[in-house]
């Protein structure tokens, strides 16, 4: 599978791949003759193995304009913890800043590609791959984008951004499409032209030589209604026209619509796949082999609590595992218990109040605010991290089912709907809704989990400006 660098998603970094091919670039512009822009200054040698007095202040005699200058250990106030080897295989073992690249490390995803083949390389159909953050939708991607090309196409990948517009999603793609000399030409006079849905669709029919697929990861950040639009116009065309071009799109949502509202007419060529959660025993098995790869032992009450904590998300299994696996390292022993697990749950949950401090602070005060509703809140969250949406009818529904009470659930959740509604976004239709944070449920139950403080928590920090500004215009 061929990464497109699409150019215009300059708000987030694109991976070790750009940064390699920016690096080729760099090396072949020094090759040429082309200066570096950073020179190395000249100084004078760092002379490492010449002692020194304790202490940052140099005696007079040290103090030499033209002299070398000495740099050792003594030197500083306390001495430099060693760089662990260990923690640096727990970091790679458990990565979670990276898509998988390949199909023996996608856990538990087996019959979504399967589906999607037989969707995509073989009925030749469009497709939609959505689901919350961390699901793994990136990984599906790029796993099936190999599979494809094993199978004689050719996947191309790009991915979008939030000012994109139909030309910038679609033009990188342009030098990269297998075209006969006749569409080469055409394609470098669109280079310098208005892209439009006509004369793109034109080109992939006539042009195209062999059986492509261009994957648009991230569309969900694409805000542009004109540009969903005019994607939409693209897909039905392709299909009515039997290019050999399939488009597949790929975001966070809670269904089809959430992507694409796409006509009633298309949606028969189109094969939704939800990225859902994967089933526990796949999980175990995602953390066994991190954990083996990181020379780490798990015992089997510490391997049920990460990946119960993780709730079908192989981003929380291998982020929760990374954290438990910190905390073994750091203990200076090889295998992980219940008690790593216990206070790495605690850590990651900690990092992720750094990072998401509004939503930390909300669940912090709806947990503590509600007295019979928690069983309930708890709940939601752990129905959004099943089934990506939630709504007072399915909360109601799954009361029923798992906590029982009757008619009380009817209060109950409408109470949990009412009290975490800040936190949530409603998808088309208004009905169903889900975490604006895609990665909160998990971190919603385990504050659950917590024991009640015994003191109300501490006013945010909103609450607190309000204070100082009391008894202004009658605040």
């Amino acid at each position: 599978m061929t990464a497109i660098d699409q150019g215009f998603a300059q708000d987030r970094p694109s991976g070790m791949l750009d940064w390699l091919l920016s690096f080729r670039r760099t090396m072949a512009r020094a090759d040429n003759g082309v200066s570096a822009s950073r020179a190395i200054p000249a100084q004078p040698p760092l002379l490492l193995d010449t002692p020194v007095q304790p202490g940052f202040r140099p005696t007079p005699q040290q103090v030499q304009d033209n002299d070398p200058r000495p740099l050792s250990m003594g030197a500083m106030a306390a001495p430099i913890k060693p760089i662990s080897l260990r923690r640096d295989s727990i970091y790679n073992a458990f990565n979670t800043a990276m898509p998988v690249s390949d199909r023996h490390g996608l856990a538990g995803r087996n019959s979504e590609l399967e589906r999607l083949v037989e969707a995509i390389v073989v009925q030749r159909k469009h497709a939609v791959i959505f689901g919350t953050r961390g699901s793994g939708k990136t990984s599906l991607a790029r796993v099936f984008g190999d599979l494809a090309d094993e199978a004689g196409c050719i996947a191309l990948y790009g991915s979008a951004s939030g000012d994109a517009d139909f030309d910038s999603l679609f033009r990188p793609f342009l030098t990269e499409l297998p075209m006969s000399a006749a569409g080469q030409e055409r394609a470098r006079k669109l280079m310098n032209e208005p892209l439009d849905v006509t004369r793109l669709a034109a080109l992939l029919v006539e042009d195209v030589k062999q059986r492509s697929i261009l994957i648009l990861d991230e569309y969900d950040r694409v805000k542009s209604d004109e540009a969903k639009s005019d994607v939409a116009t693209l897909l039905k065309l392709l299909t009515d026209i039997h290019s050999p071009v399939q488009v597949v799109l790929v975001g966070i949502a809670g269904d089809v619509d959430g992507l694409i509202a796409a006509h009633p007419s298309l949606r028969r060529h189109i094969a939704p796949q939800r990225v859902a959660a994967i089933p526990k025993p796949e999980l175990e098995r995602l953390l066994l082999s991190c954990a083996a790869n990181a020379a780490l032992h798990l015992d089997p009450d510490a391997l049920d609590a990460l990946a119960g904590a993780a709730m079908g998300s192989p981003y929380h299994a291998r982020l929760f595992g990374m954290q438990a696996a910190l905390i073994t390292e750091a203990g200076g022993r090889d295998r992980m218990t219940l008690s790593d697990v216990d206070h790495g749950l605690a850590s990651a949950l900690e990092d992720w109040a750094e990072m998401s401090g509004a939503t930390h602070a909300l669940f912090r005060r709806v947990l503590w605010d509600a007295t019979t509703s928690r069983r309930m809140i708890a709940l939601a969250g752990v129905a959004a991290s099943q089934m990506s949406t939630i709504s007072f009818d399915r909360l109601v529904r799954l009361g029923d089912e798992v906590l029982g009470g009757g008619s009380v659930n009817q209060q109950l959740a409408a109470d949990a709907m009412r009290r975490l509604e800040p936190a949530l976004t409603a998808m088309p239709g208004g009905e169903l809704f889900m975490f604006e944070d895609t990665l909160a449920p998990q971190f919603l139950l385990l504050m659950a989990k917590q024991p009640v403080a015994a003191a109300p928590p501490p006013p945010t920090p909103a609450e607190e400006m309000r204070a100082m500004l009391k008894g202004v215009d009658g605040l």
